[in-house]
């Protein structure tokens, strides 16, 4: 089994049984379950789930396998991080330390995923995320069939994936959406008068690192250091700043990604390009590096983000099992790992499908046969359709099994779409579908394969006049290519083609605003309810909406069933995966978290003051100290508390910047306070050989030092200090200590 080790945005497990020469697995994001869209649950439902689809339980597992933070532990993986009731549960698991397994890094989980699903023989792997262990931003490694993976480089502290997430919050965007910056970036091109008024997003690139230490700080303080305007409103974003923002902010991203790509596979030597981690969602950015041709093959996992992360994990498991993978997956397991969809029809069914069947008969719901030219026709005259098919998608993009379906032809389907069902923002675009084999005839790329909605193919001139509903202000598309394999949307494609002669459709995934994908038959039909679309089909037969009495009290019914199995599937997986029972106090769980939380406090506020003391006092002082203004007025302050001076502790001051070019300025035998190059000074990869006697203040899982309350100098009256002391216990005889701290 693979979980993350902490409570992550995006949570899943994934489940992976070898028998004889034989692999099965199975993986499911928990908000699928939990009906939570970036939850930072533990994914305490879908372990259940993937233990229920082998029928075994948690002591029957060999190995769970966990990626780590800052430290290769099941608890306080980071003492930056505040423990959750999520780290509660998993500190109850019913499995022995002995059975747990750290892999070498989250970016090691993230090039298993991508590296196995593909068909290469050998590949550089490029993963580029937001934050992984000890603070990994991108990682580079060669990989081959024969099991070799190797780590080229890696990049840590800051990078192009922290600075989308820092501009798209500065949008207004929460976590993980950075999807709808992507989507208004094209918005802002028309607008490049506004550059004048917003800083430069470009990074200085070299060797294998990309240096954005002028625009933000490096994680784990991770924070924008440019002067941009901040969205207060969710209509601001229509303003040509901040689209303009976002256009600037995607094009780096794509001029990062092209550096990278390129200079990866010249490192590695091999032109085969396997892309995970989640800026990998960047579909714009992997149409660019298709299409510039450095890669002779590209491959991108559909579950590139972390909730591909548990596959990883478990590959790794199954490694240190010493299970030989290049003797163990074949072609046909690599095709396996590769198809977008999970081996499981019918998700939960034993747990609620009598009773759901029951309430749809109880109110008389008439289901219909699957009559895919019925279905093709109703799309044909504009009805929007909801698909449920046998299969769960695996990663962020529906395609196909649980979407909503439409015709493009219509150009004004995206706004219909908008205020009907997904009640979204406009300027986000809908992806199509397309037959396969005609793909070239409406798209530009240098593949014809898309099956995965990962990259943002041009729109030729017949697809902004046939389909125009599904070309974005910038004529590209997010478009999926269907084959047969992809089940009842190809049928249905199939039939809408000969009907209407367009080889197109609107698909977009099965879920209302900022809800998860659906996940059960039950989810899917009351998401179908609650948003309006004329018909879902599911493998068996369909439903027309018009044909449903009393839609209110049906869904009140269903809504109440989904609220019962919800709570019942929960304390299931609490009960069967952990040491807690109905007997357990709830003071043990208040214990965890006080407990874990005054460490956190302590650990971020305390720590970094009396090392950063111990380290100016303790220094030798004929040593040169490099630092940045920032750093400069901190010292300034702090000896300013303790009546000093900054020189008499620090003769030898030098400022300089703060990026990754301080080392050509540092002197040897020297100690340093920089909190962004000290991510560069600690790499694996810095080749500097002067600088090994330096010493740097920050570790790689410090926090950068702030200015906090407790700083300050507060003066109820003027000039009377002298007097203050005069009044104390220093020389009143009738003041004790006692009194002078209950006075503070």
């Amino acid at each position: 089994m693979g979980i993350m080790n902490y409570c992550s945005h995006d949570p899943a497990c994934a489940l992976i049984k070898v028998e004889n020469s034989s692999i099965d697995y199975i993986i499911a994001d928990e908000g699928f379950l939990s009906r939570k869209k970036k939850s930072y649950q533990f994914p305490l439902r879908s372990m259940q789930y993937c233990l229920d689809y082998f029928s075994i339980k948690i002591e029957d597992l060999d190995l769970m396998t966990l990626d780590y933070m800052d430290f290769k532990r099941s608890f306080r993986t980071s003492n930056n991080y505040r423990l959750l009731i999520g780290d509660f549960l998993r500190s109850r698991l019913k499995i022995p330390q002995s059975k747990l397994n750290f892999v070498n890094s989250h970016h090691d989980a993230h090039a298993l995923t991508a590296f196995w699903p593909s068909n290469f023989d050998e590949s550089t792997v490029l993963i580029v995320d937001g934050l992984g262990s000890e603070q990994q931003t991108h990682s580079i490694f060669y990989m081959n069939k024969d099991g070799e993976r190797k780590l080229i480089f890696e990049q840590k502290g800051l990078g192009i994936g922290a600075l989308y997430s820092l501009i798209t919050k500065s949008l207004g965007f929460g976590i993980g959406e950075e999807g709808k910056t992507m989507g208004l970036a094209p918005y802002g091109a028309k607008y490049f008068k506004i550059d004048k008024q917003i800083p430069s997003l470009k990074g200085k690139f070299f060797d294998l690192y990309t240096d954005y230490s002028n625009q933000i700080n490096r994680s784990p303080s991770m924070e924008l250091k440019l002067d941009v305007m901040k969205v207060t409103h969710k209509n601001d974003v229509y303003k040509p700043y901040f689209s303009r923002l976002a256009y600037n902010l995607q094009e780096e991203t794509e001029r990062c990604l092209n550096y990278l790509a390129s200079k990866s596979m010249k490192t590695t030597g091999c032109k085969n390009l396997c892309f995970a981690g989640g800026v990998a969602l960047n579909c714009v950015a992997n149409e660019k590096i298709l299409n510039k041709g450095s890669a002779e093959n590209f491959f991108i996992y559909p579950a590139s983000g972390d909730n591909g992360i548990p596959f990883g994990l478990a590959l790794a498991g199954l490694e240190k099992m010493q299970v030989k993978l290049n003797k163990l997956i074949t072609k046909k397991t690599r095709k396996l790992f590769a198809f977008p969809y999970s081996s499981d029809q019918a998700p939960l069914a034993k747990d609620y499908m009598n009773k759901f069947k029951k309430t749809l008969s109880n109110h008389i719901v008439p289901i219909r046969s699957l009559d895919i030219s019925f279905i093709s026709k109703m799309l044909s005259n504009d009805k929007i359709i909801a698909i449920c098919s046998k299969g769960i998608e695996i990663g962020p993009r529906a395609l196909g099994h649980r979407s909503f379906l439409a015709n493009a032809r219509n150009n004004k389907m995206k706004d219909i779409m908008n205020k009907k069902i997904k009640h979204r923002e406009l300027y986000r675009p809908f992806a199509p579908i397309v037959l396969k084999e005609y793909f070239n005839q409406y798209f530009t790329s240098n593949t014809n394969d898309h099956p995965y909605m990962l990259m943002a193919p041009k729109c030729k001139n017949i697809a902004k006049k046939n389909v125009p509903a599904i070309c974005h202000v910038d004529d590209t598309a997010r478009v999926q290519t269907v084959t047969k394999d992809n089940g009842v949307i190809y049928d249905i494609l199939k039939k809408f083609m000969e009907i209407t002669n367009i080889p197109v459709l609107i698909n977009t995934s099965f879920n209302d605003n900022n809800e998860p994908i659906v996940f059960t038959r039950l989810d899917a039909f009351l998401t179908f309810l609650n948003c309006n679309a004329d018909a879902i089909v599911f493998d068996d037969g369909f439903i027309i909406r018009k044909e449903i009495n009393e839609i209110k009290k049906l869904t009140v019914a269903l809504q109440n069933l989904q609220k019962k199995l919800k709570k019942e599937y929960f304390k299931k997986s609490i009960k069967n995966l952990t040491k807690l029972n109905s007997h357990t106090k709830s003071s043990e769980l208040e214990t965890f978290i006080k407990f874990n939380q005054n460490l956190s406090t302590i650990y971020k506020n305390e720590r970094l003051i009396i090392k950063l003391i111990d380290f100016l006092t303790t220094r030798e002082k004929n040593r040169f100290l490099y630092l940045d203004s920032y750093h400069l007025k901190i010292l300034t302050k702090l000896f300013s508390i303790f009546g000093s001076d900054v020189n008499q502790f620090c003769p030898k001051l030098i400022l300089i910047n703060d990026d990754f070019h301080s080392e050509k300025t540092i002197k040897k035998n020297s100690d340093f306070i920089l909190y962004n190059f000290s991510s560069m000074f600690y790499g694996k990869f810095f080749k500097s050989t002067r600088l090994k006697n330096c010493n740097s203040f920050y570790q790689m899982h410090d926090k950068i030092i702030k200015i906090n309350d407790t700083w300050n100098i507060v003066e109820k009256n003027r000039n009377i200090c002298i007097e203050d002391i005069a009044e104390s216990y220093e020389h009143n005889i009738n003041t004790t200590i006692n009194d002078f701290f209950k006075k503070i």
